[in-house]
């Protein structure tokens, strides 16, 4: 897997020259215009550390479990923590969203109320829903960008009350979603996932596998709306309670940050406490592969883990 070292050493200096280049004409707009800023140069360092430190291998040291899956082939090129139970986090929306999407249709309409919001974790990422009406594709494209808990327990009530009907308060109808959700996991295969009694992964007791996580994603990833919605750095919907436009949790689509990659086209991250979760979707020259990065020791770790399969194992 690893480069010959004399044609590293060229790629090494030819990305250090490039981006010394486009610091220099940075420098002097911001010259010109009188502008200073200590956080441009700061940018411009991670840049320039994130292309010197991807250039190898080194996955066991960024993540307990790590695979990159050649989609066309069908084939693992690589596949390190199969013993491993990794904190799923919000990975967790994903096996809710394959579960919800056997019960509802995306055009079904969701009425969000305060009872159910205010179940959310505290601390938890949000999409900043208000109470009102949404449809059930809404709800999950709120679950899949900015990664909302109030988005995963709205759905998850939605669905509990439409199947128990009247009578019964939030928390059970939580607690209805959940069991049953986790029935549908045994009986899908998805045998080394729990994910307890909370339908958004804030849990530190809910964990996963990398072989259940690719399978979910490749299966949700087939769905355009969940293709459209995970590729962009940001994303917008209309409702009858205003607009809302979330950013995207995913760094590898973002153009302002030093991990940006313009092949990468999703799909979703996850983090709880120091345990730092990603699977991408990356494609390149009509190829296509799914790369996951499970608890990884930091935010950055789980980026240069990915970057560094596409160096060094993708190329």
């Amino acid at each position: 897997m690893k480069k010959n070292r004399k044609y590293k050493k060229i790629k090494i200096i030819m990305v250090f020259t490039t981006v010394l280049l486009i610091a220099f004409v940075a420098v002097v707009g911001l010259y010109k215009t009188g502008i200073y800023r200590f956080d441009f140069f700061k940018d411009v360092y991670k840049k320039i550390d994130f292309q010197l430190s991807t250039n190898e291998l080194n996955i066991p040291q960024d993540a307990l479990s790590f695979s990159v899956y050649d989609i066309e082939q069908g084939e693992y090129l690589f596949y390190e923590g199969d013993s491993q139970l990794p904190t799923v986090a919000s990975l967790a929306k994903l096996f809710v969203i394959d579960y919800a999407l056997t019960k509802v249709n995306l055009e079904d309409v969701i009425e969000v109320n305060q009872e159910v919001l205010d179940l959310v974790p505290a601390g938890s990422s949000l999409a900043n829903l208000k109470v009102g009406k949404y449809t059930v594709k809404e709800i999950m494209e709120a679950m899949l960008v900015p990664s909302g808990n109030d988005a995963a327990y709205s759905l998850a009530y939605y669905i509990a009350k439409n199947e128990l009907g009247e009578g019964y308060t939030a928390t059970e109808y939580i607690n209805y979603f959940t069991t049953e959700l986790s029935e549908y996991l045994i009986e899908e295969g998805y045998s080394k996932t729990n994910l307890y009694n909370d339908p958004s992964g804030a849990s530190m007791s809910a964990d996963t596998h990398l072989d259940d996580i690719n399978r979910v994603a490749l299966k949700l990833y087939n769905y355009d709306f969940v293709k459209e919605c995970v590729g962009k750095s940001t994303f917008s919907i209309q409702t009858p309670q205003g607009e809302f436009t979330w950013k995207n949790t995913n760094k590898f689509l973002d153009k302002k940050s030093p991990y940006y990659n313009e092949n990468v086209k999703g799909i979703k991250t996850g983090t709880m406490a120091s345990s730092y979760n990603i699977v991408v979707l990356y494609k390149k020259d009509g190829k296509e592969y799914l790369i996951t990065c499970l608890a990884s020791l930091s935010d950055e770790g789980r980026y240069k883990a990915v970057q560094s399969a596409i160096n060094t194992i993708i190329k």
